[in-house]
């Protein structure tokens, strides 16, 4: 199985991004897996994440974004045709309520095995939960984009959210309040997501 695992760069406040981090040192010790950076640019994600899978071609991807709310791996259920954040991208562009696609269908559900991936990933003694709202910022967007994929392509492809690595906030003391893990048991936690989706009899 061929998977494209994606991240983004840094954004708002965090100069190292840990979905980055992840996706290079995953893709760099599975041959089976393949990694892009995504910029942080409303549309310019979507056409990239479009371009990509179209020369990709891949069997699965998986995508990776960071939430500095959580100290847990989420694992995304809901994608929705909804933009809006009071974050700016890294073009400085903030939006409220419009559509990723216009009369585009209001939501799609992951087609990763995240029961699976869950109880998993609990017996390895990583935090992990079902997540039903992955915002509205640029992690939706790819989100839809890759689920639209999907759907017409009879694909498996989905979001996670990753918290802050701990090493990010070992120097700003006005951090420490956040949730955060240490960048090993993310990428571990990211291995693991990885070989349950080869796992997974979607493509059977």
């Amino acid at each position: 199985m061929k998977i494209l695992i994606t991240g983004f760069g840094p954004f708002d406040r965090f100069p190292t991004n840990p979905a980055q981090v992840a996706a290079e040192k995953i893709a760099e010790n599975d041959p089976d897996v393949e990694c892009f950076i995504l910029p942080v640019v409303y549309g310019e994600a979507r056409e990239v994440l479009h371009r990509e899978l179209r020369e990709r071609d891949p069997d699965a991807v998986v995508s990776l974004g960071l939430s500095a709310n959580i100290g847990c791996i989420n694992l995304e259920e809901i994608a929705v045709n909804i933009r809006a954040s009071h974050v700016a991208d890294n073009s400085g562009r903030i939006l409220s309520d419009e559509p990723i696609v216009e009369g585009g269908s209001l939501a799609y559900r992951t087609s990763l095995p995240t029961s699976k991936i869950k109880k998993r990933l609990r017996q390895e003694g990583i935090p992990a939960k079902h997540s039903y709202s992955a915002g509205v910022y640029l992690c939706n967007e790819v989100f839809y984009t890759e689920m639209e994929w999907a759907r017409s392509n009879n694909k498996i492809a989905g979001f996670i959210h990753i918290p802050l690595a701990t090493s990010m906030i070992a120097d700003r003391i006005e951090m420490y309040r956040f949730g955060h893990m240490s960048m090993d048991t993310i990428i571990e936690a990211c291995e693991i997501i990885v070989e349950e989706v080869k796992k997974s009899d979607i493509l059977q």
